[in-house]
């Protein structure tokens, strides 16, 4: 993603594929999950080529005819895994939310949260945040799926589902790198956490021209709380 492309507009809840249907209320479970190699490479054609129509022409204007119509298919055929353009954008936020969380359990594995100083806490910090980055930005319509999670009632599932599985391993962690702090307050510690440095990811993708200094900020914010959290009684 460059820095001289444009912002993506703001998102509109208006009707869905033309028909009056609350965003809240639309199906989202695809129809097939496909076994057979012919149907699993259509499958992820389908997951492809909308993230890369979402990065081209935002939430609004992305369609199941647009779709078809890049990847080469008629309607039935998407339609046959897909009831509609939120259930593809729910597979791709379940799909970006799990590539993410990995990244996180895997960091807590190998000890990122075992930090003794303020410099250790940083430096850790700041590859799980970059590795973060880089996995929105290479997935298909990152920063525009991220987004959408955000604003749109029947997609908000996806991203919270991944908070609470975050939350549980972070908290885990915290338990015994500062088994003296409340657990009450290890819960707010967690929480606050996770959501500003998921909020750091959205901020960074969507404006790269300042990447490098948000994440170092939020790094340092979260290294300060983690260290004053240390030093409290």
């Amino acid at each position: 993603m460059s820095g001289s492309r444009q912002k993506p507009a703001p998102i509109k809840q208006s009707k869905t594929e033309g028909q009056s249907v609350a965003p809240d209320s639309v199906e989202l479970e695809t129809k097939v999950s496909p076994s057979q190699s012919r149907a699993r490479n259509t499958f992820e054609t389908i997951l492809s080529i909308a993230g890369t129509l979402l990065s081209e022409v935002g939430f609004e204007r992305l369609s199941t005819n647009m779709i078809c119509k890049r990847a080469g298919l008629t309607p039935p055929a998407l339609y046959r895994y897909f009831p509609n353009k939120y259930a593809i954008l729910h597979e791709l936020g379940r799909r970006l939310m799990e590539a993410q969380d990995e990244a996180v359990f895997a960091w807590i594995h190998d000890g990122g949260l075992n930090t003794q100083t303020f410099e250790e806490t940083v430096a850790s910090t700041l590859r799980l945040q970059k590795e973060v980055n880089e996995i929105t930005r290479a997935f298909p319509g990152g920063a525009w799926v991220l987004r959408v999670m955000r604003v749109i009632p029947a997609l908000k599932e996806v991203r919270l589902e991944s908070r609470e599985l975050v939350a549980k391993e972070v908290l885990d962690a915290l338990r015994e790198t500062l088994p003296d702090i409340a657990e009450d307050r290890l819960v707010t510690a967690t929480r606050l956490t996770i959501e500003l440095m998921f909020s750091a990811t959205e901020m960074a993708i969507e404006a790269p021209e300042q990447e490098d200094n948000i994440t170092q900020e939020v790094c340092f914010l979260v290294a300060s709380y983690h260290d004053r959290l240390r030093q409290s009684p």
